[in-house]
């Protein structure tokens, strides 16, 4: 059985981490998978996979040593194992760390979407198709779009293949910590919208906040809002419901594991992002047969059609999500219409099988070195 190391810079809860998991349960049986990554908070999901684990500090301060360490904890399962593939999630400076240290082994980049302002990602982006240029036998992108941005950076079209994240549909819902939520906040005979994730600044939840406050004076329903996860914009979002005189409406419940189980307590699923690759929390929600409101923007889009399997609003425009939102609200046959044709746009692109067989077709091509059409 031929040994793959999946790398992985950090170990929180968001996307990239979960995609790793769902690729490591789909593979763990076909390849002799190691994670090499920092400890973390879904740490304990990976370990229940039965798969070996190799830790190494999660570089942030001390960046000397810290690489180093990297460094020695690869070298002693190249000591250990012939690896025959090294698979890096989304930092790309550690290709150059692998590279160093086993300059023969292949290499796969899997590229996740770079956030923060348009000045760090036109950075990151340009480094990562500068590195890979040199370091990376191939790189997954998880969009067209993604393809688009790092071959405009100069990266070879030859190295990339597109590989959407995919969700394993059979993952049930925690029926009971729904039902344990709306009992603690209140939320029965309410429609339930809002949004579960990190709470950053690059998902303009403040937009929705905003949007949601003119809702509730144009509206009969009664309406709550709901933000599931954490994150450095909590203050602010929590301070600008205040403001808005909301915050008796608006919930905040904190980080809660293995979020995608208890996606069905929204009524109506909200991302007003301003970027994405592939993501996740979307492809969960299509999964769950959610109605989804979500932003028209390239990054976001080209997952859905509008009016069919999403309701897309104006980029940015508050007014807009406004009236989208309002309009999903009072038209349960509409609600219906999106739920179902999310869940057939997830079927018929965002499945967790065909995720992991287009890997591992990868891996093949790589392993025999030919090509493969997937």
């Amino acid at each position: 059985m031929k040994t793959v190391v999946h790398i992985l810079p950090y170990m929180a809860k968001g996307g990239t981490e979960k995609h790793v998991l769902t690729l490591m349960r789909g593979l763990r049986t076909k390849y002799n998978l190691i994670l090499l990554a920092p400890k973390g908070e879904i740490l304990e999901e990976f370990l229940n996979l039965g798969i070996e684990y190799k830790e190494f500090p999660e570089i942030k301060r001390n960046v000397f040593n810290k690489v180093k360490a990297f460094e020695n904890a690869l070298l002693e399962l190249s000591k250990k194992y012939t690896i025959d593939i090294l698979h890096i999630h989304a930092a790309h400076e550690f290709l150059i760390f692998s590279k160093k240290v086993l300059p023969e082994t292949p290499i796969i980049f899997h590229l996740s979407a770079y956030q923060g302002s348009s000045i760090s990602k036109w950075i990151n982006y340009k480094l990562a198709a500068l590195i890979c240029r040199k370091k990376a036998d191939y790189v997954v992108a998880v969009s067209d779009e993604e393809k688009r941005i790092i071959t405009k950076k100069g990266l070879q079209n030859n190295k990339i293949r597109i590989i959407y994240n995919g969700y394993e549909s059979k993952e049930g819902d925690d029926i009971k910590t729904i039902n344990d939520i709306k009992k603690l906040y209140n939320l029965e005979g309410y429609t339930i919208i809002g949004n579960l994730g990190r709470l950053h600044r690059t998902k303009r939840l403040n937009i929705l906040i905003k949007a949601f406050a003119i809702l509730k004076n144009n509206i009969r329903q009664n309406v709550k809002l709901l933000f599931i996860g954490d994150g450095p914009e909590k203050k602010h979002l929590q301070n600008l419901s205040s403001k808005l005189g909301i915050k008796n409406d608006v919930i905040f419940t904190g980080f809660i594991k293995r979020g995608d189980k208890i996606l069905k307590i929204f009524d109506i699923f909200i991302l007003p992002t301003s970027f994405e690759g592939c993501s996740n929390v979307l492809v969960e929600a299509m999964a769950k047969k959610l109605p989804i409101i979500t932003t028209d923007i390239p990054s976001v889009k080209w997952m859905f059609k509008d009016g069919e399997s999403a309701v897309l609003f104006k980029n940015g425009n508050i007014k807009n999500l406004e009236i989208k939102l309002r309009e999903l609200i009072i038209n349960k046959n509409l609600r219906k219409k999106i739920s179902e044709g999310a869940f057939k746009r997830f079927k018929e692109v965002f499945r967790a099988d065909d995720m992991v067989r287009k890997i591992d077709f990868l891996y093949k091509e790589i392993l025999t070195n030919q090509f493969k059409v997937i």
